[in-house]
């Protein structure tokens, strides 16, 4: 005798629309924390390249600090290094620095140049603060020299 009602395993159409539901649901989540993902990581490098950038200046500013004699022009925004060699310039931008030919995307807010621990606005100084925006979380950078006998012996010379 032949069996008529022989059945066929197989999923039912009830069975493949609840994986396809499930696995939709499973797909837009993975995309939702894969774009929040990538909205992170471009927030991260942002921060870095500024971090960078500020790096490069005070790495740049203690070189000149240590190797040049010093001048700064609170009017013009200018801050020079001056020596027998060469002179290094740096102005001073709300938007970025500009030493020499080269442009920091860093934003200042402030810079103020010392002599002796009094303020001074042009001429030489000692001591250079600078208050970086606040884009960059309103840092502070303060870079100083200590000065021998012959700077005081040369005052007028720059």
């Amino acid at each position: 005798m032949l069996k008529l009602n022989k059945k066929i395993k197989a999923f039912t159409i009830s069975e493949l629309l609840v994986t396809l539901v499930v696995s939709t649901l499973v797909i837009g989540l993975a995309m939702l924390i894969l774009s929040l993902i990538n909205k992170q990581l471009g927030m991260i490098q942002r921060n870095t390249n500024s971090e960078t950038e500020v790096q490069l200046l005070e790495k740049a500013l203690q070189h000149d600090f240590n190797t040049h004699k010093l001048s700064f022009n609170t009017k013009r925004n200018e801050f020079q290094a001056i020596s027998e060699i060469d002179t290094v310039t740096y102005q001073f931008n709300d938007r970025y620095i500009i030493r020499n030919k080269d442009t920091l995307k860093v934003p200042v807010f402030s810079a103020l140049g010392y002599l002796d621990g009094n303020l001074t606005a042009h001429g030489a100084i000692d001591a250079l603060s600078l208050q970086l925006s606040e884009k960059l979380t309103a840092r502070k950078l303060f870079l100083y020299k200590t000065k021998d006998a012959a700077f005081y012996m040369n005052k007028d010379s720059i």
